[in-house]
């Protein structure tokens, strides 16, 4: 298939699938990560070469992918004391945990294999397996619309991969972690889909599936700041979504925490370390911040795709800032207006959109990020993420050297300095 037909069939393919089911939400019963593990299908020692996957995948997935250890994770002395802060009683009987750390799907959707001690096994990601079971080995290799039609989630499609992975790495509206929940000991979060769907290969690991000219035959390929470009967008848009919820306002003193940028609150109290961004809008001290650093990589997206677009879409983050110090009112009604921003972004976008404004872009982060826009540690890390990802993408191993640098200066977010990391920008950029 031509590269060319390869991007029609995405485009058309990607029009199909926008906002598929979540596989926590069908109605296909999880039949167990033990239905994929027989030698002959998943669960091959070694990888093999005589059919479209690798037939490793439950081994690899056993061995090196944290997933399979999210069940017992709740059972650490950390996990324990947590719950006991919160009140809820033993973390892995708690539904709050069991949502993201296992496939807390409801008793009537579980198969005769299925173990929730299993984590977040095949079928958290790619759907109750009741009826892809077989239509993924009966057919051709190559009919994945087949898989798709019987309720595989479409994992490949960026956009519908980062919803998915969102849903646990950020949260929804019916399973978040709270500020309470972080208040108890639950690590902060973060994410960005390219970097974490690469980790795996940066640890030197392989992952469970891998993008070869079968996996082009059977299905759309994307550019690494294609997936990140769509990664971002998808997390600015869950993050706005879940300020317009009724989650946000409960009608308690504060609003939900939880959505708010971390370090803007919990800072020493030995210095002044306030400090006033351009796309805060001038807001004066005092104020706590909402997460942005998925919005500020969306700005810096939309600065070399659409420099007009660029410009509404600063004005409206710096009215989500704002807004702060009046009521949750306005901050959803600059929320709105944001959404409206990310949805226009990403009409702008596609496959090879991006393809010959790599280098652009990492320029325009780079130069922003010199003049300290991206000081604050939630920017400062997923520029650190955009970048490593556009210098890997465009090639240039000269750089190498000075990501493990900048990627230390983020390595410990107490000892952050962020004259540190702006300088370090700028000598990226020179």
């Amino acid at each position: 298939m031509s590269k060319m037909n390869r991007l029609v069939c995405c485009a058309l393919f990607f029009c199909a699938t926008v906002s598929a089911e979540l596989p926590d939400q069908g109605a296909d019963r999880h039949m167990g990560v033990a239905t994929c593990a027989a030698s002959q299908c998943h669960g091959s020692a070694a990888p093999r070469d005589s059919s479209g996957v690798m037939q490793n995948e439950y081994v690899t997935w056993t061995r090196d992918d944290p997933h399979s250890k999210a069940y017992a994770t709740l059972s650490s002395d950390a996990s324990r004391a947590i719950a006991a802060r919160l009140g809820i009683g033993s973390a892995t009987a708690a539904k709050i945990c069991l949502d993201c750390h296992a496939d807390n799907v409801p008793a009537a959707r579980r198969g005769e294999k299925f173990q929730l001690s299993d984590g977040v096994g095949c079928e958290a990601c790619h759907g109750g397996a009741e009826r892809w079971l077989s239509t993924h080995y009966n057919t051709p290799a190559v009919d994945h619309a087949a898989n798709l039609a019987a309720g595989l989630y479409p994992t490949g499609e960026p956009e519908e991969r980062a919803r998915l992975c969102l849903s646990c790495h950020l949260g929804t509206a019916d399973k978040f972690a709270t500020h309470r929940i972080m208040a108890a000991g639950h690590p902060r979060l973060s994410f960005e889909l390219d970097t974490f769907t690469e980790l795996w290969r940066t640890a030197g690991r392989q992952p469970h599936y891998r993008v070869d000219a079968d996996y082009a035959s059977r299905k759309a390929t994307y550019s690494h700041s294609y997936v990140w470009a769509e990664g971002v967008i998808a997390e600015a848009r869950a993050r706005m979504g879940l300020v317009l919820h009724r989650n946000f306002d409960s009608g308690a003193m504060f609003p939900e925490l939880g959505l708010y940028d971390c370090h803007a609150c919990h800072r020493s109290m030995k210095s002044v370390q306030w400090r006033a961004l351009p796309r805060h809008g001038n807001a004066g001290p005092g104020l706590p911040y909402l997460n942005d650093g998925a919005l500020v990589m969306s700005l810096a997206l939309a600065r070399v795709v659409d420099a007009t677009l660029a410009s509404g879409f600063q004005e409206r983050l710096a009215e989500l800032h704002v807004s702060g110090s009046r009521d949750v009112a306005s901050i959803r009604t600059a929320a709105r207006r944001l959404l409206e921003s990310l949805d226009a972004l990403d009409r702008k976008l596609g496959p090879a959109t991006l393809a010959q404004r790599e280098p652009q872009l990492l320029r325009e982060l780079l130069a922003t990020g010199a003049k300290g826009n991206y000081i604050d540690y939630v920017s400062a890390e997923q520029a650190f993420m955009a970048v490593q990802m556009l210098v890997f993408e465009i090639g240039d191993t000269s750089l190498n050297a000075r990501l493990d640098t900048l990627g230390d200066a983020l390595s410990d977010d107490e000892r952050y300095s962020p004259a540190r990391f702006r300088s370090l920008l700028a000598q990226l950029g020179e």
